[in-house]
Order: structure tokens, then sequence, then C-alpha cells
């Protein structure tokens, strides 16, 4: 009699093959497309690309890359080291942080719009200030929105990594009598040296692979991400050129990859963080909060174009409020489309994503001893967010042009699951490692199916982690643009494709409002997020206090019923 394939031995397979459709096989694509060997076609035609255009893109892509996460991560450790090893009020830390994290709502080529209308020619600041403080188009507006899009995720990071800091280091450290600067290389730089490589791998890889700040202010400099785009979506595109230059856009993945396995082996814990008491030092607390509101306040002057251009007549030259352009928004059916389309590519990627994320999770974290099978998936599972998102629409393009799939909402929806799946899987495989191994064999004692104690048991003590794989898959679901650009079609357009197509006939009203939306969008599911994460935990809290309690009463109880 032959063995049937368990519920359990199906999900593995299930999942391996998704990779292996979504993700090996466009890779390889892309391989066979940039060497046509069916053709004739041999190594001599890839050395055709390295042009002048090429290492000029290219260069420009690694120094401005580099540059913007070294000023990110500096700038991020500054403002973490005030949020943790200071007496600034609480109240002040948490505004300024939500504030930090707030470009993380809006697409990268939101950004380059906003720093257009702010510090262009007909910009808020420069007709304040009457004269162009600089010239935004080029270096400067690169650079400005690359540290905009590289600062909240590094900032959150380093600041989550100091929190766990071990407070003898510093009692250690002042009894020995160290200088302030021996002091903060023992206790804060050695312990953190690794998370601040991460941190500044993490800067440079977004940078480098981001398209949406280079084709808002990029002007006349060229980068790999748009020399990409111009190999594909140009006025003549050339295939096997886009292949060969998405492959060159994986050689900083694979540096990456090796680089943070390397230091992921090396991890410093410790057992209990201990709050570390501080001195009081007025001058640190307010140059620290300077700090804060400097970079804040520029934060805000920026931002401060949403609310502004597209609720103004005609901006520059007639600026009194009106509702015009928010009137005609609505009752355009293009961009009504858009919305609707972006919530249910956001809504779908966030509930697939996230099953698909937890089951793998399950399958990598919730066994005593691991397959070949578990391995691999967990594997492919963690390099994911290494891939470019670029290079995966590439793919994507050249594979399922013409298919089933071409100019679908699906294609949308897979290309962005597989994308992001790095970082919801981690928090799963995290949550689920944390939890008893004995419960499936409890559970398979009582005759419970594999299905029942996932149900039953590993989802409700996970709660908490499910939503917050949800909404991170919401949240980027909704402000990517590298993977979409090359997917979406005139009855799949999603926003931030949108932005990029209302760019080229200077609708910045619209794309102001589209961008307004997408903002309102994230906050309100933040919102609703929170909420959630808020009452589970009061309900877990009160959950714990009536076990508590019923476990020192029970023992009365049963005294008082012996006599």
């Amino acid at each position: 009699m032959k063995n049937k394939l368990s519920l359990k031995q199906l999900t593995n397979w299930v999942v391996l093959f998704f990779f292996l459709l979504f993700l090996a096989i466009p890779l390889i694509k892309i391989g066979l497309t940039a060497f046509p060997f069916a053709q004739g076609g041999d190594f001599a035609q890839f050395s055709q690309i390295f042009n002048q255009k090429w290492q000029t893109a290219f260069s420009n892509s690694l120094w401005y890359a580099v540059l913007a996460a070294s000023i990110s991560t500096i700038l991020a450790f500054l403002l973490a080291y005030g949020n943790n090893f200071t007496k600034i009020g609480q109240p002040f830390l948490m505004i300024n942080s939500s504030i930090l994290q707030f470009p993380m709502l809006l697409p990268t080529i939101t950004y380059g719009f906003v720093l257009i209308y702010a510090f262009g020619k007909q910009g808020l600041w420069s007709k304040l200030f009457q004269h162009q403080l600089f010239n935004i188009y080029g270096s400067i507006g690169i650079l400005m929105g690359f540290i905009i899009y590289t600062l909240p995720p590094i900032f959150i990071l380093i600041n989550n990594a100091m929190k766990y800091l071990d407070a003898r280091l510093f009692l250690v450290s002042r009894l020995m009598g160290d200088s302030p600067a021996r002091t903060l290389k023992k206790t804060i730089f050695e312990p953190l040296y690794r998370v601040l490589a991460v941190a500044f791998l993490q800067g440079f890889f977004m940078a480098f692979t981001d398209f949406g700040v280079p084709s808002a202010v990029g002007g006349q400099t060229p980068f790999i991400t748009t020399l990409l785009y111009e190999g594909f979506m140009g006025t003549i595109p050339d295939f096997q050129y886009g292949a060969m230059i998405a492959i060159t856009m994986l050689l900083p993945s694979i540096i990456s990859i090796i680089v943070l396995n390397h230091l992921q082996k090396k991890i410093v814990r410790y057992e209990k963080p201990q709050r570390v008491v501080l001195k009081t030092n007025k001058l640190r607390d307010w140059g620290f909060r300077l700090l804060f509101l400097t970079t804040s306040g520029f934060l805000l002057c920026i931002f401060l174009i949403l609310v502004v251009i597209p609720f103004t007549t005609e901006w520059p030259y007639r600026i009194q409020p009106t509702l015009v352009h928010l009137t005609r928004f609505l009752e355009d059916d293009s961009l009504r489309l858009t919305l609707r389309n972006s919530l249910t590519m956001a809504v779908s990627t966030a509930v697939i994503g996230t099953v698909l994320a937890y089951f793998a999770a399950i399958l990598t974290s919730r066994e005593r001893k691991t397959g070949r099978l578990h391995n691999i998936i967990d594997s492919i599972s963690t390099v994911t967010n290494s891939i470019p998102g670029m290079v995966l629409g590439v793919a994507f393009l050249l594979l399922f042009g013409g298919s089933i799939l071409h100019n679908t909402l699906a294609i949308l929806i897979i290309s962005t699951v597989v994308h992001y799946f790095a970082t919801p899987y981690q928090l799963a495989k995290e949550a689920l490692q944390k939890m008893n191994l004995n419960w499936e064999n409890t559970a398979k004692l009582m005759g419970d199916r594999w299905i029942d104690t996932i149900r039953r048991i590993l989802i409700p003590n996970s709660k908490l982690t499910i939503l917050e794989m949800f909404g991170y898959y919401f949240f980027n679901a909704m402000i990517t643009i590298s993977a979409v650009i090359f997917l979406t079609s005139a009855n799949t357009m999603v926003i931030t494709a949108k932005l990029k197509e209302l760019q080229h006939f200077g609708r910045f009203n619209d794309i102001f409002m589209l961008s307004l939306f997408l903002l309102m969008i994230n906050l309100i599911m933040q919102g609703i997020i929170q909420l959630l994460k808020r009452s589970l935990t009061n309900h877990e809290q009160k959950t714990s206090f009536r076990l508590s309690l019923l476990h020192l009463v029970r023992p009365l109880l049963r005294r008082l019923q012996q006599r």
C-alpha cells in the first residue's frame, strides 16, 4: 500500500514549486535572454554593454548609494543614541521618531516630486527665500532623496539594537575610569558594529536599486536603474541589452548576501536588557533636541508640499486655496481605477504573502530535525529581498509576457509577494521558534491533525506577528515601483506606476493628489493595525491575569472542599 501524501508534505512542495516557478525560472530566463546560445551568441556579447554610458551609470549608482548609506547610517546612529542615552522627554522622542518614519509611507518617486516643488526654481521655499537655494536636479536632489529613503529603516534597525545593549558594560567602563571616547567605543561601537554594518548594507542596497528618486530628480545623470528602464521601456526596446544590465545589477546582491550571512553568524546576544543610569547633562540633551528638531523639521518642510500644492489654484502664479483639483481628481475614472487597483493589489498581496510566508516559516522552524527540503526553502526565503525589484520585474516580463498572467493584477501580486518575502518570513520564523516544540507532539497524541494544531495553537500564539507581517506587505505593496513599473497596463495601473506616467504629461496636481490619497490609505491602515495590536495585547494581559488568579485561588478552593 502506497503512503499517502500528507498535508504537511504537500505544503512543502507547494512552497518549493512557488519559488521554482516565480523566482528560479524567471531569473534563468534573464540569463537565457542575455546570452542567446541557441542563436550562436557567446560571452563576447556581454562586453558590448561595458560602454561609457554603462560605466558612468554603474559608477553613479555605486557612488551615490555608498554616500547616501554612509550619511544615513551616521545620522541614524546619532538619532538612535539621542533616543536611548539622553534625558529628553518621552513624548518629544515619540513624536520625532514617528516623523522620522513618515517617509516609509510614500513611494520614492514622490520624494523627487516634493523636492522639486520645495527647492526648484518655482518651489515653495525658493519663493519664500526669493531665490533658489541650490539646483535640485542632479547630485544634491538625488542625494537628498536617497537619504530621505534610507534613513527611516536604518534608524529603526539601529534604534532597536541599542535598546538591548548590556548596561553592565557602562557600569564597568565608569568603574575603570574610561574617557568618554573610550566608553563610547567599548560600550556602543564594538557591540553594535555588526548592526551598523548591516544597516549600511541595507541602505546601500536600497539606494543602489531605487528607480523612483533618479527618475524624478536625476536630470541628465544616468543610473543603472534608469538605464535598465530605457532598455525595456525606451523608444527602441532592446531586451538582450536590458537583460545584460539586469545581470550586472545582481552583483551587489551577491556581495550583500555573502557579507550578511557572515555577519549573522557572529551576532552578540544579551540575556536581559537593562536600562542604563544616565548622568544629567543639559548640554548633551539640548544638542540632541536640536538634532531631532532639525531632522524632523526638514522632513516636514519637504512633505508639506503634499498638502499645499494640490489645494492652490495654479502654483506658483495663483496661490488662492481651492478644491477644484480634488473635485477633478474624484471625477477622473482612470485615477479612481488606479486607487482601486492599488488597494486590491495591496490587500491581496498582504493576505497571500502572509499566508505563504507563515506556512513556510512553520515548515522550517517547527521541526526538531529539518530535512534538505526545509533547508532549501529556508535559504530561498532568506535571500529574496536581496534580488533587486527591477530585476524581478524584468524577469517576469520576459517569462510571462503574452501568457495568461500578462497585464493582470495577479502578476503584480505575485511579483510583490516574492520580492518582499524575506522580512515577513523572518518575523514568523522568529516568533514560531520561541514557542514550545512539544505542542505539536501533544496535539498529535490527542488526535489533532497538523492543520488543527496550526489553527488552534500556533496562530492564536502569534497573532501580533501575523498583523506585523500583513502590515509590512500592505505598506510595501502600496509604495513599490521597481517591479510593477514593467508589469502594469492601462487596466491594471497602480499608483506608483501612474505617478511615472503623469510625470510625462506634467500633471503634478494629480501626482500630489494621488500621493496624498496613498498616504491617507497607509495612515488609516497603520491606525487599524495599531488598534488591533493594542486590543490583542490587552486581551492577552487580561487572560494572563485571570489564569494567574485562578492558579492562586484553586489551591484554596481545594482546601475548603477537603474541610
